[in-house]
């Protein structure tokens, strides 16, 4: 419950920062235009009580296509491809199982504030909303089996910072939380009591072009 509230915390400060850069953004336009990114890293799916008995870990593939509004403010759309990686888990029973969760794809739609900096690193909040896709696989080594494929409502929020190569390339970091919301009957996802919601953290490194 404390990381709930923690959570719950850092994603209405990451809504406020947008909001207030968005506000005050103004006339700092000279650095806007559209930018793609490409990353990866380590993506982990928490225990869920109705879906998953522990930690699971993925490789995320991330590709984003953005737009700079302002030198402060950016949207960009974005695709993430959790590549899961076979591990030791435990379930109830107290067994110690190799299992894997199903391939899952992440599709959000984000709005990035960052703080102006006259360096070239920039660091920023996000947040946004979209969708989250758990592909169909009943394969004995999944853990949970989805017999067919399951889509529910997700969002996500963070931090991260690009560090500019040059006018055109950079680095770039990034930090975000997901919590994906399985509907209360999907299959694989939920018992009796319904479907608790899945949370994730994924952490990347990557880098960013500027057109």
């Amino acid at each position: 419950m404390h990381k709930r509230k923690v959570a719950a915390f850092i994603a209405a400060l990451s809504f406020l920062w947008i909001f207030v850069a968005v506000s005050e953004a103004g006339d700092r336009v000279a650095a806007s235009g559209p930018e793609v990114s490409l990353m990866g890293g380590v993506q982990v799916l928490n225990q869920n009580d109705t879906a998953l008995p522990d930690n699971f870990v993925n490789i995320p593939a991330v590709a984003t296509i953005g737009y700079r509004l302002t030198r402060d403010v950016a949207v960009e759309g974005e695709f993430t491809w959790m590549i899961p990686v076979q591990q030791s888990v435990s379930l109830g029973s107290g067994q110690t199982v190799d299992r894997k969760n199903p391939n899952i794809l992440a599709y959000q739609a984000n709005v990035r504030a960052h703080l102006p900096t006259s360096i070239p690193l920039s660091p920023y909040l996000a947040a946004g909303g979209g969708g989250l896709t758990v592909l169909s696989n009943t394969d004995a080594d999944r853990l949970p089996k989805v017999d067919k494929s399951q889509t529910m409502f997700a969002l996500n929020f963070g931090a991260g910072a690009t560090y500019g190569l040059n006018e055109r390339w950079g680095l770039r970091a990034d930090f975000r939380e997901f919590v994906g919301f399985p509907k209360n009957d999907a299959p694989g996802f939920s018992d009796s009591s319904g479907a608790d919601k899945i949370w994730m953290e994924r952490g990347t490194l990557g880098v960013s072009y500027r057109f």
